[in-house]
């Protein structure tokens, strides 16, 4: 090694680490005044300044007016400017795909709600990537501009590599869903997270969790499974898959099959195919009738909605199914001591009647000193909760990195749906 190669390395490494440290002080405290940016990371003032004119003349940060003064003159104020790039995220489960472009301040600039007609992996990919084309053509967005695509599916989800081991509801095992979206589209770095993961993510950033750092967040949907969140961070367990509840034993014989192969699984017991097709056995067709649906084409969005829920055979379904949940949620409470419950997916919009015998079951079987403090509460998030949590998660990992820009441009072949 040549003398001076370690030393101008270390300068380099440096300055890239204090680019970073003022990037991500401005995008977490903005508004920020360049003195407040000084004193809350330690550099000096000349530092900061030059940092700060570099991301102004990239587009990363910009100037948005005066703040207040304290005896000197008005400080200018510097925020990071959303539209310095954008984030193409994806929520998948089987027969469904939710797609959208999001600035980097949040905003949703374009989104889809896919059917997937197939949930063969290769399928799957060529629909998400249809739709980003489409949400391209739709904005005007270069896809240069997306810096990072992530996903969120169901199962055991290996995020270091993008690996779906494997998905009882997609029926996958093994499928590199990172790798085969990123190749087609254009190199876009993918992460993808279990779907109750990136829900817990989103509800503790964007909904009822927001600034909760303990909170857990069961996603009831055709599938089951729970994201944990313990000091602010996703607790994945050894290999990323705790969590998996769905696939709890509730009941050690004689229950129902679940997709995963064995029986008396929660998620058998109380999954929405479940609640739809005890639904379907319970309506009569001219009750059906009345309200304009039928039998064979009745959706758990229909079961868990107005007019329906309110019949006295719906909520007697969902007051045992919610029972159940109770049941869960009282063994998550005492494993985890979260702060807030937040119940979420399909079946948690039939609200307090899910709800109320979900909570009261819960405080019934775990110790009072631990579950009387925990707040239960439902989604309330206007945006899909996993959607926006995938959303984050791949904005952290575009922060992480200096120079956004240093990707090499590529292009992808977007499939026309």
């Amino acid at each position: 090694m040549l003398r001076g190669e370690k030393p101008a390395s270390k300068s380099r490494d440096l300055k890239v680490l204090n680019r970073l440290l003022v990037r991500e002080t401005i995008r977490r405290q903005g508004p920020i005044a360049r003195h407040e940016v000084a004193k809350l990371t330690g550099l000096t003032p000349p530092t900061v300044t030059v940092i700060v004119n570099e991301l102004l003349a990239e587009g990363v940060v910009r100037e948005i007016g005066f703040g207040e003064s304290t005896g000197g003159r008005r400080p200018v104020m510097l925020a990071l400017n959303p539209r310095a790039g954008d984030v193409f995220a994806v929520r998948i489960q089987r027969g469904q795909a939710v797609t959208a472009l999001l600035d980097l301040g949040a905003e949703v600039l374009a989104s889809q709600v896919l059917r997937l007609e197939s949930h063969l992996p290769g399928e799957v990919v060529e629909a998400v990537v249809g739709s980003c084309g489409q949400l391209l053509e739709a904005t005007g967005i270069r896809l240069g501009d997306v810096f990072w695509c992530g996903v969120a599916s169901p199962g055991l989800v290996d995020s270091s590599c993008g690996l779906v081991a494997r998905s009882s509801n997609l029926d996958w095992e093994n499928v590199p869903l990172g790798k085969m979206l990123s190749e087609r589209l254009g190199e876009i770095p993918v992460h993808v997270e279990n779907i109750s993961n990136a829900a817990a993510v989103g509800e503790r950033l964007f909904g009822s969790g927001r600034g909760c750092p303990n909170l857990i967040y069961l996603n009831l949907s055709v599938g089951i499974g729970a994201g944990i969140v313990i000091n602010g961070e996703i607790f994945g367990g050894a290999r990323g898959y705790a969590g998996e509840v769905g696939h709890m034993v509730l009941v050690p014989e004689g229950g129902p099959r679940c997709a995963c192969g064995r029986e008396g699984c929660f998620e058998a017991l109380c999954g929405a195919r479940t609640v739809l097709e005890k639904a379907k056995e319970v309506l009569d067709e001219e009750v059906l009738k009345r309200y304009g649906l039928k039998k064979d084409d009745l959706t758990i969005a229909e079961v868990v909605s107005r007019p329906l829920v309110e019949l006295p055979e719906i909520q007697e379904i969902l007051a045992e199914v919610g029972a159940m949940v109770g049941i869960a949620l009282a063994n998550l409470v005492s494993l985890f001591n979260p702060e807030m419950v937040v119940l979420g997916g399909e079946l948690a919009r039939a609200g307090s009647v899910l709800l109320e015998p979900a909570t009261r079951v819960a405080k019934e079987r775990a110790l009072g000193e631990i579950v009387n403090p925990v707040r239960f509460v439902l989604s309330g998030m206007s945006q899909d909760p996993p959607l926006m949590g995938a959303y984050a998660l791949a904005l952290e990992k575009i922060f992480q990195v200096d120079d956004w820009r240093t990707r090499p441009l590529r292009t992808a072949s977007f499939a026309r749906g």
